[in-house]
């Protein structure tokens, strides 16, 4: 049996009133080699919301995704328990940010610009993130799995339907204060807290990965909807997930905000399509 093809299509929209550069949200696609040159082979994706409150929110939400979709990719049982391998990965992020601290600490020194009191304050409490990390597997037999920290969500499609979706269950579970993956947290209080899934996927299936608002949005959708309000939703995630549709999915999420329908916040949509 031959194996699937993964497709990858990627939106990051910031805030209402935002640039780009004030975005707090990341993600990062990796993609494995393939065995045939003319196909995507395994697909590693990670997404994070930083936490707004929190000092380099940005810069924490951007490393944790790298180090996510690589490890979910080379880590030989992937992100499917809080065992050993997951625990080596919190451990190896935590390293990599304080290597990256004591680097900026320096350099604001050496520029002559040391750190303020209440930037040192700040940085003693770490930065803070969402974080949700998923792996799909080129095989035939076509596995996924995905580890979450917060209100981050997947969702897998199959014929229009919503038939999975992780972690995130019922519109009433997204609340003001998610689960945090912190800079400088105790690593087996992280895996405490964080939920893990594994499932199979069929050509044909779609998956959207999506951070908060926009999940929240979702879910609050297609909660109790018919099937043809289910499809419409999907219909417009697909629409939007497309970079030429960018400018329709900033209008749109403007004029949801103006009415109240989504909380102003960074977006981030990942679609990922499987085929033959």
């Amino acid at each position: 049996m031959n194996s699937h093809s993964i497709a990858v299509q990627a939106a990051l929209i910031p805030k209402k009133g935002s640039s780009r550069d004030e975005c707090e949200d990341a993600f990062c696609v990796d993609h494995s080699p393939s065995s045939d040159k003319q196909r995507l082979g395994a697909v590693a994706v990670a997404i994070s919301d930083g936490a707004t409150e929190s000092i380099f929110a940005k810069k924490w939400a951007e490393m944790i995704t790298r180090h996510a979709a690589d490890s979910s990719r080379c880590i030989p049982d992937g992100f499917t328990s809080s065992g050993g391998s997951f625990r080596h990965f919190i451990r190896q992020i935590m390293g990599s940010w304080e290597s990256w601290v004591s680097s900026y600490v320096k350099q604001r020194v050496e520029d002559g610009r040391p750190l303020r009191w209440y930037e040192e304050a700040k940085l003693a409490s770490g930065a803070f993130a969402t974080l949700l990390a998923a792996h799909f597997e080129e095989a035939s037999d076509g596995i996924w799995h995905a580890a979450a920290i917060g209100d981050s969500c997947l969702f897998q499609i199959r014929d229009q339907r919503v038939i999975d979706q992780f972690p995130v269950q019922s519109s009433a579970d997204f609340g003001v204060s998610p689960d945090l993956l912190g800079s400088r947290a105790d690593p087996d209080t992280v895996c405490e807290r964080t939920y893990f899934a594994r499932g199979s996927f069929a050509c044909g299936d779609e998956f959207f990965l999506m951070t908060d608002a926009l999940a929240a949005w979702f879910v609050s959708t297609i909660e109790n909807a018919t099937p043809s309000q289910v499809k419409e939703a999907l219909d417009k995630i697909k629409i939007f997930s497309r970079s030429e549709n960018r400018s329709t999915f900033e209008s749109w999420l403007s004029a949801m905000i103006i009415s109240g329908e989504l909380r102003n916040d960074d977006i981030t949509l990942i679609r990922i399509r499987i085929s033959e």
